[in-house]
């Protein structure tokens, strides 16, 4: 699996092997510039480049206090 950060022009931002760092990175994302959070997205993808699961957006994810 490759868990692909995206912004909203379709740019890749990040992309990971490992979910958790993939979600942690688009945690801080969205902890770094919360008015674009709304605007960058992760994606699961399988072996062969298909989309997996639902799109999770950066406002969506727990950011730290």
């Amino acid at each position: 699996m490759t868990y692909s950060i995206f912004d909203s022009t379709g740019n890749l931002v990040d992309a990971f092997v490992d979910r958790a760092a993939a979600l942690d990175c688009l945690a801080g994302i969205a902890q770094a510039e919360p008015d674009c959070a709304g605007d960058v997205f992760l994606i699961a993808q399988d072996d062969d480049g298909n989309a997996v699961g639902e799109t999770v957006l950066a406002s969506s994810v727990s950011v730290p206090a």
